[in-house]
């Protein structure tokens, strides 16, 4: 079949981990015989970062990736006015070429809701990496320090910066233009009930991430962590809860170290509030590849999100080579660890520090990491969603009265 994923975000030009999905996808459908286009944004991503990621992006042959040319002022016009004057018509005219699938990602600042509608395909998906449809800030994370309970968007917007007032964005007009779309992929069943909770009536499918599996000899473990150590791997922003594993490492008389990884708009400030501290280590970014010895080797992972987070790959690349996380009781992760038996769940930073000191007993650790290979063998690898993948669309086709080889 002839797929076309279309994202604004794209390695080596990604900020976070919606493009890595795209990426993933586009190869894991390409190793199965098919051809796929990616269509993503050329500039977007300078308005997020400076350059390209560092780490090895190949693609697969069957995969043609195209950049979207435009200015900065037409990735300020898409997320204003919905559209870009030169991008909406390369993607628009592009998206002309005929897919049997063309599978929508972040479209936030390439292309907009307006292009769910635009070219020639027999079915639309569109996957929801943030809260997008019912936050203009994406992640329901208000005024910068609190779960999004009560909306004041316009408030909200303002303390953040952005514009207050995003036209395109008001009333049904916005959400209607997901009628062209066969399906919205959620990638966890919390994301599902908020949504239907906010109004939205159209077909939703419950596709969790994938991960290709941590192998625990790959990668480049720092010589100079002896000791046992907790793995943190996250951006470095309030709603990800940094903060709240800082507060209680610091506050625990443990035998092991905190290795955090990431960049965000925290990090000066984490380091300082870490400073003096020789248990806490900051790695900043770390590429994908040399991530895998610090994932094998961590006594845990941390998941401290204080957001109703929608999914995290964190968790799954810990749990594939055996790895347990202590997760707060946020969003999705409850259905990631606490389901799955894989980790143990807490609640503030008293809560992480009582779980750190379980987590210390070894015949416990191991249980738990037992736990967590196994699930995600059975849910979380690249084959299990492919198949899930591919009778979600084999589904859809026959339902227009298509048929195609999957």
């Amino acid at each position: 079949m002839r797929f076309c994923l279309v994202t604004t975000f794209y390695p080596p030009y990604h900020p976070g981990g919606c493009g890595l999905h795209v990426y993933h996808l586009a190869r894991l459908l390409a190793e199965a015989g098919h051809e796929v286009d990616v269509l993503c944004s050329a500039r977007a991503h300078r308005l997020k970062i400076a350059s390209a990621r560092p780490g090895e992006y190949p693609d697969h042959s069957g995969v043609r990736v195209i950049r979207i040319p435009g200015r900065k002022m037409d990735v300020l016009s898409t997320y204003l006015f919905g559209r870009g004057p030169v991008s909406s018509r390369s993607l628009r005219r592009r998206l002309q070429a005929g897919y049997d699938v063309i599978h929508y990602h972040n479209i936030s600042l390439l292309g907009g809701i307006s292009s769910l509608s635009w070219g020639r395909a027999r079915v639309r998906l569109f996957t929801q990496h943030t809260y997008w449809l019912l936050c203009p800030l994406h992640y329901l994370w208000k005024f910068d320090r609190q779960p999004c309970r009560q909306k004041a968007c316009f408030r909200c917007l303002l303390r953040s910066g952005k514009p207050p007032l995003i036209p395109w964005r008001a009333g049904e007009r916005f959400l209607g233009k997901l009628g062209a779309v066969d399906s919205l992929i959620m990638p966890c069943r919390d994301m599902i009930a908020r949504h239907r909770a906010a109004g939205l009536s159209a077909r939703m499918d419950h596709l969790p991430y994938f991960v290709a599996p941590v192998h625990p000899a790959s990668g480049e473990v720092p010589k100079d962590l002896p000791r046992p150590y907790y793995l943190l791997v996250t951006r470095l922003e309030s709603y990800k809860g940094p903060q709240v594993a800082l507060e209680a490492f610091r506050g625990w008389p443990g035998d092991a170290d905190l290795v955090i990884v990431g960049t965000g708009t925290m990090a000066g400030e984490l380091k300082r509030r870490a400073a003096g501290d020789p248990r806490i280590r900051f790695l900043d970014y770390v590429a994908p590849e040399n991530l895998e010895g610090l994932y094998a080797g961590a006594r845990a992972l941390l998941a401290p999100s204080v957001w109703p987070e929608m999914g995290n790959q964190t968790v799954l690349q810990a749990a594939s080579c055996g790895t347990p996380t202590l997760a707060s009781r946020a969003g999705c992760l409850p259905e990631l660890v606490e389901e799955n038996g894989s980790g143990l769940m807490f609640e503030g930073a008293a809560g992480l520090k009582a779980a750190l000191e379980r987590i210390r007993d070894d015949d416990l650790r191991r249980e738990l990491g037992e736990k967590a290979r196994a699930a995600y063998r059975e849910k979380y690898t690249p084959e299990v969603f492919r198949e899930k993948y591919l009778s979600l669309v084999g589904e859809l086709l026959e339902r227009a009265g298509s048929h195609v080889d999957m």
